[in-house]
């Protein structure tokens, strides 16, 4: 049920690296503003939206069972390594139910009131099962979000959060995080894959 590399190039994507997996079942709109990186997953039932913002997926990056990645309008970064649990979601436009103005794409613009960001994951950050992100937030480095929770602030690197909305929990041990980080860099150039030059890539070196 996996695409086959023909089938990918065929699609037209912006940019396209080496074995890339995606669901014959995943459904993705705007190929030409969407760029993944080598050696990324995306399974079945999973929903990617791009254009006229870009969604930009980094190396070794796992997108799972039926999320839902909403960047068409303000952009979506999944750093190299990072993972999207099922049934979570990112949107990167959210419309406030609280004002007095309309709701629903299908009401003229000009009538509603929607917030607009790009969403940046860092390398590594791990997003939980029927989790929510926000627009404009930022997770850090190696950070990490509990499922069922509701991301509406930055998540700083190595930061453990959960809980609607989210609190912290904890920390990821980061000697052990970058260790495993910098032998990956390695194993991956062994490839001929820069994955810190990717984007979202240069917020490996951030604290």
């Amino acid at each position: 049920m996996i695409l086959g590399d023909s089938e990918l190039r065929e699609l037209g994507f912006a940019s396209l690296g080496e074995n890339v997996r995606i669901d014959r079942r995943a459904t993705i709109f705007g190929h030409e503003h969407i760029h993944l990186g080598s050696h990324v997953r995306i399974d079945s039932f999973a929903v990617i939206t791009a254009g006229p913002a870009s969604v930009e997926i980094g190396s070794f990056t796992h997108i799972a069972a039926h999320t839902y990645l909403s960047g068409a309008q303000g952009g979506i970064t999944l750093g190299y390594g990072s993972g999207i649990a099922p049934f979570a979601a990112l949107y990167s436009a959210v419309e406030d139910y609280t004002t007095g103005r309309l709701t629903n794409p299908s009401v003229p613009a000009d009538l509603r009131e929607t917030s607009v960001g790009r969403i940046v994951l860092g390398p590594h950050a791990a997003v939980g099962s029927s989790s929510v992100v926000l627009d404009g937030r930022h997770l850090g480095f190696a950070s990490a979000v509990g499922a069922l929770s509701l991301v509406n602030r930055r998540v700083r690197p190595f930061e453990v959060v959960h809980g609607n909305p989210i609190r912290r929990v904890g920390r990821r041990p980061e000697v052990d995080l970058r260790r495993r980080d910098d032998e990956l860099v390695v194993r991956a150039a062994a490839m001929g894959i820069d994955v810190r030059s990717e984007p979202g890539g240069s917020l490996a070196g951030t604290s």
